[in-house]
């Protein structure tokens, strides 16, 4: 694959974005994926160029920023002409994904790049849900609530901390780091952000200033507030601050208690059960944190709270009293594997119903979660079963596909001309253990390939009204419940009782992409 990485970093911006997208990257190119960026200007870009990735640089132009989206303003020239440039690098990079970690980039922006780069995907890194980020897949790793929907649905996500975006070490780090906690809280790791915009680190030093505890602040050079740090260590044995450190997993592996700023270093801390005074430093990291609270991983203070001396002290005091029972919810969301994970999502595809499949499809379509979902909930008879297998791998009328990520065969998809552009579709994960959003990516790719088949204008599903999953993934796919009447061939039978019925309109398959698989 190629993948084009757009994203931003400075003072205002911060580093996380660019560090978790070199995260990907690197794992990308491990597996022979060649990667490029494309960022605006910016002192940060110099960890591009270190990790050896190459960049494409935005030059400013003096604008004004738009309301919308909120963090517009994190732009450096004008929207339509930022979509302009990179219309252009994506297309000269070929690319076969364009991964968007930006707030202020919406739909708008990804149109026209679309439109210059036929069979173009997106993959939005994106946890604020503010906006339509014109995305085929949105990578939240703060989505823990499964069940909650996405204001601004898009057709696939990858949801939750399974795919959070850590560098290698933290996996490799992960079982020491685990062992050693619960053993009290000796070494205190002060995280305030790479550019600590909001002054975090003097702010958790003076809360320390009056307790026996060792501590270390790490952040970038280019800090604001390392010469307010170095005042309050001057004279204090045991506390140090370190400046672009490249060891954060063996720092944090070691630590016993975090006060740091949200963003993606939360995954990282949880990945190694390091627990966490955690302050919101920005309204964006507000809710993620909340999430991790209400899960007992961290001890959560706004930042005005933080800037009270009493409450930061009343904190620090609660963090201390719960660190064992936080390092154990922590590290129980985060494994550190999620960059592969996100990958095996990337390549994943479909592929054609063959005749070595019989018996692994009846294994699937045997097991009681796929047969509740069905209209006929009865144990499969084997022979049944391969005579029906003979006949779909005859037909002539249909597809019938199967989704793979990271090597793995997960689920069946298909779809059956019923006359007129009408076809109807049906499908199920057979994988019990699927990674989350399995479903969604497996349809999203599927209506990528129905689209580019002449004969299908609509699709159409059937859902039993007791399966409320997969009305909401219908709706997620932009279908809509129609009443029986409305079929497009009144000679065709009603459904049953109990089942509801969705359709879908196909744009056409150049809007899209064409395929996963070209042999489909």
């Amino acid at each position: 694959m190629r993948l084009v990485m757009r994203v931003d970093a400075g003072p205002q911006i911060g580093g996380g974005h660019l560090m978790r997208c070199l995260t990907l990257a690197g794992a990308a190119r491990e597996r022979g994926h060649a990667v490029r960026f494309i960022a605006a200007r910016a002192e940060l870009n110099r960890h591009i160029h270190a990790a050896g990735f190459p960049l494409d640089e935005l030059a400013p132009l003096p604008h004004a920023p738009e309301a919308f989206p909120r963090h517009a303003h994190w732009l450096s020239l004008p929207w339509a002409e930022d979509a302009r440039r990179a219309a252009d690098l994506v297309a000269q990079a070929g690319a076969d994904w364009l991964v968007v970690d930006h707030y202020g980039l919406d739909a708008r922006w990804v149109a026209p790049i679309r439109a210059a780069c036929p069979g173009l995907r997106v993959l939005a890194l994106d946890d604020l849900d503010d906006r339509d980020t014109g995305a085929d897949m949105v990578l939240d790793p703060g989505h823990l609530d499964r069940r909650a929907p996405r204001r601004h649905p898009v057709p696939a996500t990858l949801p939750g901390p399974d795919f959070a975006l850590l560098r290698p070490e933290f996996a490799a780090h992960r079982a020491a780091a685990l062992a050693r906690r619960g053993a009290g809280v000796r070494r205190v790791l002060i995280l305030p952000g790479m550019m600590d915009a909001a002054g975090l680190a003097p702010l958790a030093l003076d809360a320390l200033a009056g307790r026996d505890l060792e501590a270390e602040v790490v952040m970038g050079a280019s800090a604001q507030s390392v010469a307010a740090v170095r005042a309050r260590i001057a004279d204090r044995p045991g506390w140090s601050l370190t400046l672009d450190a490249t060891d954060m997993a063996q720092r944090m592996s070691t630590a016993d208690l975090c006060i740091g700023a949200g963003g993606g270093t939360s995954w990282e801390r949880c990945c190694l059960g390091l627990p966490t005074l955690a302050v919101a430093v920005a309204e964006n990291q507000e809710p993620g944190l909340a999430a991790l609270a209400a899960r007992g991983a961290v001890e959560l203070l706004s930042l005005a709270e933080a800037r009270d001396p009493a409450r930061m002290a009343k904190a620090l005091a609660r963090a201390l009293a719960r660190a064992p029972q936080m390092a154990q919810a922590a590290a129980g969301l985060c494994d550190g594997r999620g960059a592969g994970r996100v990958l095996d999502a990337l390549e994943g595809g479909l592929r054609p119903l063959a005749p070595e499949d019989c018996a692994r499809l009846f294994e699937w379509r045997n097991q009681p979660h796929v047969r509740a979902a069905s209209h006929n909930h009865d144990p499969l008879d084997p022979a049944v079963h391969a005579a029906w297998f003979a006949r779909t791998l005859a037909r002539d009328d249909g597809l019938w596909c199967v989704y793979a990520e990271g090597g793995r065969d997960l689920g069946l998809v298909s779809a059956v001309d019923q006359g007129a552009g009408l076809w109807r579709w049906s499908f199920y994960l057979g994988a019990p253990d699927a990674p989350p959003g399995a479903g969604g990516r497996m349809l999203a790719a599927f209506l990528r390939r129905l689209a580019a088949e002449p004969r299908c204008r609509i699709v159409e599903g059937e859902v039993l009204e007791t399966n409320p999953a997969s009305v909401t993934l219908h709706q997620r796919l932009g279908f809509a419940e129609c009443p029986p009447d409305t079929a497009a061939d009144p000679a065709a039978p009603r459904p049953l009782p109990g089942v509801l019925v969705f359709r879908r309109t196909l744009a056409p398959a150049a809007q899209h992409g064409a395929t996963d698989d070209p042999s489909l």
